[in-house]
């Protein structure tokens, strides 16, 4: 399933990470490095590469996208950073870690060599595929998806029948998963279960600084929820907000660096994975969460 706009798409159902892990770490659990094959809610920069390739002018690329990330033109589909770069909080390029004085050894590694590292850690991979977020919160489907009154959730807003679609696509995963376990029980596989680690943020918005609300978009060309198909974020007859922070959503289909965040962090303490990802390797979950908390 995806939503298809004039001149970009997003597809919100898999996102899928591949940790994978050292032979002399494998043993307590702890990963040294994340490969993220995923669509716009993990893509750190290979939609602006295209873009490169193709010529073509996508909005996500323009401002306000990244305004709050630390070189603003980043390619990510949002106004900062995304799960992924919680999860991996290490990932940054070398220009902006020596300046501060964290040295990071690189590689530059053919993608020949890449893929032979792939293929020979394929038995100690360590997969994480993530369920759907509730898409019945997304501004984008409750603008083009407007129903009667009794088909909202009274709790948060979001539309009943486009969340139960995202917990069966849920189920259908977690079955899958726990064929590929059975299948290949020397690999671990994480379910990261995205839509009630964010669902718990619809329902209290406020609880957690999110004072504009879960449903308005921060960035839009208007309307109710501030989601016009014909007016995009980043396209002209369009505003931004002045506090990205106190909005769940920032262009109508994905969210604002501060809802990533709480997201990350609800997938670090444990309770949002299965099995539990702080069981996995706590001393480097407990790492993370540092500095996530630090991150503000």
């Amino acid at each position: 399933m995806a939503f298809s706009s004039s001149s970009w798409h997003f597809t919100s159902l898999f996102v899928i990470f591949q940790l994978l892990w050292s032979g002399n770490l494998y043993a307590n659990g702890c990963y040294t490095s994340i490969i993220s094959f995923g669509d716009s809610l993990a893509d750190t920069g290979n939609l602006k590469q295209l873009a490169s390739i193709t010529n073509r002018v996508f909005p996500v690329l323009l401002p306000p996208y990244g305004e709050n990330f630390y070189d603003q033109s980043t390619g990510r589909c949002s106004n900062g950073r995304l799960i992924i770069d919680f999860l991996g909080a290490t990932a940054l390029d070398s220009s902006f870690l020596e300046p501060r004085g964290i040295l990071n050894t690189m590689t530059n590694a053919s993608l020949q060599v890449q893929l032979s590292w792939f293929k020979k850690s394929l038995r100690s991979i360590c997969g994480n595929a993530s369920g759907n977020l509730p898409i019945g919160c997304s501004s984008a489907y409750l603008t083009i998806c407007g129903s009667e009154k009794e088909e909202y959730d009274n709790t948060t807003g979001c539309l009943i029948r486009l969340n139960k679609f995202a917990e069966y696509h849920n189920e259908l995963l977690q079955t899958k998963l726990n064929q590929i376990r059975e299948l290949h029980p020397d690999v671990i596989v994480i379910y990261a279960d995205y839509y009630n680690a964010a669902l718990q943020i619809y329902r209290s918005p406020d609880k957690f600084g999110f004072t504009n609300g879960g449903l308005k978009a921060c960035c839009g060309g208007g309307g109710p929820f501030n989601f016009n198909s014909s007016a995009e974020c980043g396209c002209p007859n369009t505003s931004v907000c002045d506090q990205p922070d106190t909005y769940v959503s920032w262009d109508g289909i994905h969210l604002t660096e501060a809802a990533y965040r709480l997201i990350s962090e609800n997938l670090f303490q444990g309770s949002y994975t299965t099995p539990r990802f702080n069981s996995l390797c706590p001393t480097l979950t407990s790492q993370v969460r540092d500095k996530l908390s630090t991150s503000m």
